[in-house]
């Protein structure tokens, strides 16, 4: 090949879509000195290299590195979630740290308070174990014996209604009166 270059040439006509010759003009600039060297330069390429833009060879060589370009997106986009959601984060504890910010803070009282530590009064401290006074007992057990009952009441007048077809079903058989006298009872009480 180099022989037909160094012999004196002449030149032939090739016809080229006007926006291509511009681009290759541009593109012939960057590689050889005239547009003859940069065609022959880029057919001794492909020769060479015993490939074609068709050829399999480039188009799974595209599709890979086009594969590849997508993988190392996803990694970084990988890496800047890890640092922005575990490293800084991490980073900034121990920056105070050792800086002392965290000790700078105001002591604040312990969570967690022996009772030898806390002063209340009789009364304070018989409610906080959990006493009650003997009357208060009493209403509260007269006042689960009427719940009791009425609750019994209630489920004794509920039946199961086993119907020839489809499925069975509880009833209540009360009069509305007496339904709506223990609605009324249960919201006096709450």
């Amino acid at each position: 090949m180099e022989n037909n270059t160094t012999q004196k040439s002449t030149f032939s006509a090739i016809s080229i879509n006007r926006i291509t010759a511009e681009r290759f003009r541009a593109y012939s600039k960057t590689v050889s000195k005239s547009h003859s060297k940069t065609i022959d330069t880029m057919i001794d390429f492909f020769e060479k290299a015993k490939i074609t833009p068709k050829s399999e060879v480039m188009i799974s060589f595209i599709r890979f590195q086009n594969y590849m370009i997508g993988r190392l997106y996803y990694i970084e986009e990988l890496l800047r979630t890890m640092e922005r959601e575990h490293i800084k984060p991490t980073h900034d504890m121990l920056k105070s740290l050792f800086d002392g910010t965290a000790l700078k803070r105001k002591k604040q009282q312990p969570l967690l308070l022996g009772k030898a530590s806390i002063q209340m009064t009789r009364e304070e401290c018989d409610m906080d174990e959990g006493k009650v006074t003997l009357e208060k007992y009493n209403d509260v057990i007269k006042a689960r014996a009427t719940d009791r009952r009425t609750f019994s009441k209630l489920l004794d007048s509920i039946v199961k209604v086993e119907p020839t077809f489809g499925k069975p079903y509880f009833k209540v058989e009360m009069d509305a009166a007496e339904l709506d006298g223990i609605r009324q009872e249960l919201d006096r009480k709450e």
